[in-house]
């Protein structure tokens, strides 16, 4: 016994001294000397364990719980070790057992809390969380455990605190700052992403994570210039296809960059990360019956509560299933009240969130999908690289992104003649484009809107101009042409999505006390849930929308609420896409050329409250009776077009 007793002495020497190899090789020499040495088990599943063995590892905590039950360690080592295996049931036992013998064991609680936030058992999670967190409110992996599910249940202001904990508990980690960043910039507080982004890089972390903070957090405070600077200092480290998109993505709110200069941009990403992967697909041998059910498949993240789900939830919602077989791929780890609705409409779900470009491709071969369908573009959470190899013979980009994707593997894009008149725009796409009749899309008000409420100017005495656009779209130029409204349109007020307090404030204030306009006249609003959102929009007598990326979702929002949408339409997609909106609902009158007509535009409606309280109550009627909420007539629109895109198919590869 003595000299196996000195054997573990000596390799837990070896194991605190770092030579893992011999230590291990004298565990394996004790458990054969002496088959019931529970340490000797423990510590060799412990060393197993950490290097990805994880049979060996399991074998000898089993058998150092068979020598001691009661020894807590190994319960919570083995439920670590089967939740990383995918076995929530084993590893939810031994926590449960673990916890049994100690319930104020705080390591415990944060694994057991961690595998139930995992499964989606949000509020036992957070009874964990909190638990562990009275025993020992110090603990910086707890505190960032629960604002991360905090985040998730819309608990913002606990997550905030949570992350303001622990980075005071260990300013020189730098998890917290990314999340907290991440969180910050979600919701609109793009000086508070800012600042983490700074400390970071002021703790000498210069890394890919902190400079992607500072660049949304300035395309978040609408400094695009400044944004893009730092989309490229990023792809100095880290060179991938979506960090790449990002730049893309941002190039749009630029001003300065005209459509050939974007474009290029759009080839150049598509040249480095597509085209080779293009270059490696396969032939397609889909059956080539021209009038055949047609396999349609949807890729996107956004099958939640997400502003592209008000305009693909009509067209899923209207399809004709006997002439079309509708496939959904859905690349997001969250579902909710929204995904449901959305499942109940297709003929088949896949849940692909976690697969590899590459997978999903095989999937979609195997699913020997016709027509795949992108909509998402380069915005993050993209799957382009999925659409790269070509795994559907036909393949189409819609809806979610302002532009083209660069790609010679993407066939299609659909759109109309307002969005891209041709001629125009067509020069800048690589995919063919597909004017649909009338719109581009079709939208669903959602059940949060209430009834139309009177003109507010009417009672507040004076005109309220307001705009509740990402903050991203409003440039130093959208700035100063907001400012000149409010010097000609006297008392009158304007509210925009911003932070309060923030670089939006103060851009908006300093160029408002240039111009002689009280700063009061001019309210912050931050960013709310989505019924307040639409109280919000009521308080609204005029939209104002940003340019050059127009506002789309929002502008829809305004018209359903009885609120004209004044706006200044480009050479581009993302600067006419909006006035599909209007155009439907026969207000054209308010699209302007110029900024100078844009102005006027906008003191003229401000001039006439009369008309202004009869148009109010006209508008959501107009938008019920037109193309936009005709969800049947649109599918039946959008089905045609595939339909022709799978004849010229046929007729090309017969």
């Amino acid at each position: 016994m003595t000299d196996v007793q000195d054997l573990f002495s000596r390799a837990r020497q070896l194991q605190q001294a770092g030579q893992a190899a011999q230590a291990e090789q004298l565990y394996r020499q004790i458990v054969l000397i002496n088959p019931d040495h529970m340490a000797a088990h423990f510590n060799l599943g412990a060393m197993l364990h950490g290097r990805g063995e994880s049979v060996g590892a399991r074998h000898h905590y089993e058998q150092a719980i068979r020598l001691q039950p009661n020894f807590l360690p190994a319960y919570n080592n083995l439920g670590n070790l089967l939740s990383t295996l995918g076995d929530a049931a084993g590893a939810t036992a031994n926590y449960r057992e673990a916890l049994r013998l100690n319930p104020d064991s705080v390591e415990v609680l944060t694994n057991y809390g961690k595998l139930l936030h995992d499964q989606r058992q949000w509020q036992e999670a957070l009874a964990c969380y909190d638990r562990g967190l009275r025993l020992r409110p110090d603990f910086p992996a707890l505190l960032g455990n629960r604002a991360i599910l905090n985040t998730q249940l819309n608990r913002t202001p606990q997550a905030i605190a949570d992350y303001e904990s622990a980075i005071r508990l260990e300013p020189s980690n730098p998890a917290p700052y990314i999340n907290l960043a991440q969180l910050c910039n979600d919701i609109g507080r793009s000086d508070e992403a800012l600042e983490c982004g700074q400390k970071l890089l002021g703790l000498g972390i210069d890394s890919a994570a902190a400079r992607l903070l500072v660049a949304n957090a300035l395309r978040g405070q609408g400094r695009v210039g400044e944004a893009i600077e730092w989309f490229r200092k990023l792809l100095e480290l880290a060179p991938g296809a979506a960090q790449h998109s990002d730049l893309l993505y941002v190039l749009n709110f630029d001003p300065d960059r005209d459509p050939p200069t974007i474009y290029a941009e759009h080839l150049a990403w598509a040249k480095k990360h597509a085209e080779p992967l293009t270059a490696l697909a396969q032939p397609h041998s889909n059956d080539r019956t021209v009038n055949r059910r047609l396999r349609i498949g949807y890729v996107s993240p956004h099958f939640r509560e997400h502003a592209v789900s008000f305009f693909t939830e009509p067209l899923f919602a209207a399809h004709d299933h006997e002439q079309f077989e509708i496939f959904c791929y859905y690349d997001y780890r969250e579902t909710d009240g929204v995904t449901t609705r959305l499942q109940a409409t297709a003929d088949h779900w896949r849940m692909v969130n976690g697969l590899s470009d590459e997978q999903v491709a095989n999937l979609v071969r195997d699913d020997r999908i016709d027509i795949l369908v992108d909509l998402t573009g380069h915005i993050g959470g993209n799957r382009l690289l999925v659409f790269a190899r070509k795994p559907a013979p036909i393949q189409v980009t819609y809806i979610g992104y302002q532009n083209t994707t660069g790609m010679s593997a993407m066939d299609y894009r659909l759109t109309d003649e307002r969005a891209d008149p041709p001629g125009l725009t067509d020069p800048f796409y690589t995919e063919r484009l597909v004017r649909l009749p009338k719109a581009f899309f079709c939208y669903r008000p959602d059940e949060a809107f209430g009834p139309i409420t009177p003109l507010p100017a009417l009672a507040a005495g004076h005109v309220t101009f307001g705009s509740f656009n990402l903050f991203a779209k409003v440039t130093s130029q959208v700035i100063d042409t907001w400012l000149d409204i409010l010097a000609r349109v006297p008392r009158s007020r304007l509210m925009v999505l911003a932070n309060r307090g923030g670089y939006a404030q103060r851009q908006f204030h300093q160029g408002a006390q240039a111009r002689g306009i009280d700063s009061e006249r001019i309210e912050m609003c931050e960013r709310l849930p989505r019924p307040d959102y639409l109280r919000r929009m009521q308080q609204v007598d005029i939209g104002l929308d940003p340019f050059p990326f127009n506002g789309h979702t929002t502008t829809c929002d305004a018209i359903w609420s009885g609120v004209p949408v004044v706006m200044l339409e480009g050479q581009t997609y993302a600067s006419r896409f909006g006035g599909s909106v209007l155009a439907n609902v026969g207000l054209t009158h308010l699209i302007a050329q110029t900024r100078e007509q844009y102005v006027d535009i906008a003191v003229g409606l401000a001039g006439d409250l009369a008309g202004l309280a009869q148009l109010r109550g006209e508008l959501r009627p107009r938008m019920a009776g037109s193309a936009l909420l005709d969800f049947n007539g649109f599918a039946r629109n959008v089905e045609q077009a595939y339909r022709r895109m799978w004849v010229d198919w046929c007729q090309t590869h017969g």
